[in-house]
């Protein structure tokens, strides 16, 4: 039973994104190069993203930038990846919206390009769990120490970290999904809000999009540490239905598409 949980939480994660990109497009009548372009514009963003968190994992770690005191360790982490998270992602957003869909105006569109953003982050969290759960199962009927090349101690480790992987409670198995779907209902909030900031000429939103998506990666960084699983995704989950009501809040704010000016009447000589 388990295992179907878990093959059933990778595969929501998956799927779940690509039947929103279907309903939302079908829905508001836009196209799926909205959500390309979303999607893009989340990997690009981790392409400096990734590799800044790792070298400055390392610069901690090899004594080149002063160790934070173990006090102040944690929360020190849970604002910097915040902050990173934010700033990069939320860039990309604005850098999306104002050089390359230039034409892109309405809330609708912003919802369409925060599913392409989201889902796509969705969707390689669904594949990587895919391959753990895969993995897992191989080495449930494999004993670790039959595996050539693999050292004593390396194969009780991985003893243990199998049978830690299939004694977790059968709901534990669907935390990743729920994550994922509260992840992807910031998303599409962070893109309206970042593409407002700029049909409507009001910079303030962009910083409050960097800021709202800082605190709650921050939120998840720090509480992950303090209380349980399930208690983390349900406070994200509180901030993911709040980040739904900023949402909905803006589709009266957009300003109205302009319309275009009539054909001049041909007057007969």
């Amino acid at each position: 039973m388990l295992s179907v949980a878990y093959v059933l939480s990778f595969l929501g994660m998956i799927v779940l994104p690509v039947l929103l990109g279907f309903y939302l497009t079908r829905k508001f009548k836009l196209s799926w190069k909205l959500i390309l372009a979303g999607a893009l514009t989340f990997i690009a963003s981790q392409v400096l993203h990734i590799p800044l968190v790792y070298g400055l994992t390392a610069a901690f770690q090899n004594g080149i930038l002063p160790a934070i005191p173990p006090v102040w360790a944690l929360p020190f982490n849970a604002v910097v990846l915040g902050l990173l998270a934010g700033i990069f992602e939320e860039t990309a957003r604005y850098i999306l919206y104002k050089f390359v869909l230039r034409k892109t105006s309405t809330w609708n569109e912003g919802v369409v390009v925060g599913v392409g953003h989201g889902g796509v982050e969705a969707v390689i969290t669904g594949l990587l769990v895919a391959v753990t759960v895969v993995s897992m199962m191989v080495y449930k009927n494999v004993d670790p120490a039959s595996i050539p090349g693999m050292q004593p101690d390396q194969a009780a480790l991985m003893k243990q970290q199998v049978a830690a992987f299939w004694s977790t409670p059968l709901y534990m198995a669907f935390m990743g999904l729920i994550e994922r779907v509260s992840a992807v209902c910031l998303h599409l909030t962070l893109s309206v809000m970042v593409l407002y900031s700029i049909v409507a000429k009001k910079p303030l939103w962009f910083w409050a999009a960097l800021l709202w998506h800082a605190v709650v990666d921050a939120a998840a960084v720090f509480l992950i540490q303090k209380i349980s699983v399930v208690g983390l995704e349900a406070v994200v989950g509180v901030m993911a239905l709040f980040s739904l009501g900023i949402m909905f809040y803006l589709r009266g704010k957009f300003p109205a598409p302009a319309e275009p000016l009539p054909d001049p009447e041909v007057v007969p000589a």
